[in-house]
């Protein structure tokens, strides 16, 4: 899986090589075919075992801000790894059917939603969080940020930049007093 997931996020799903991937794995292409019979499973397989080893911890930090700076921190430094790209590369390919997108895309998702229940209660119990904003919608703003930045911007995922994201979501789910 490893190597399929170097291969999408090295070439993404237009370069993708089942060759390629076989012998980084030291294996027949046969071999792989066998298992898997079309690319997508391959990949599909590929991107579901990522979702194992998947987590956001998100220790309770006494604020909104601090906790919303830990989660843009978090899905940055893993959209930039090896497994971050290939999900982001599969998500976003064009060529990839909507099931393998939809895949990716959970995933993305999943990854930076495990804590963020936890952290909305402790922001709505310090009054940090207006019960009319649902967390996904938080969620969506701060991941797709994060995407926009390094895949359309060609940018990385700066301090200044991150607070500046982070400054704006809490100010917009904060009440009013």
């Amino acid at each position: 899986m490893a190597r399929t997931l170097d291969e999408l996020a090295a070439h993404g799903w237009e370069g993708l090589s089942v060759e390629r991937i076989a012998r980084a794995a030291e294996v027949n292409k046969t071999s792989v075919y066998r298992r898997w019979p079309t690319r997508e499973a391959l990949v599909a397989a590929a991107l579901e075992a990522v979702a194992d080893r998947l987590g956001v911890e998100l220790p309770d930090e006494g604020s909104l801000v601090s906790e919303l700076r830990t989660l843009g921190r978090t899905v940055a430094s893993f959209a930039a790894t090896s497994e971050g790209r290939a999900l982001l590369r599969a998500a976003s390919a064009e060529e990839v059917g909507p099931a393998l997108a939809a895949v990716a895309t959970r995933r993305l998702e999943q990854h930076a939603l495990g804590a963020v229940p936890a952290m909305i209660q402790r922001a709505r119990a310090r009054h940090e969080w207006r019960d009319d904003v649902p967390p996904e919608v938080v969620l969506a703003v701060m991941v797709g940020a994060i995407i926009h930045r390094l895949t359309l911007e060609r940018q990385p995922v700066s301090p200044e930049w991150l607070e500046a994201v982070v400054t704006t979501l809490a100010r917009g789910v904060r009440p009013d007093r």
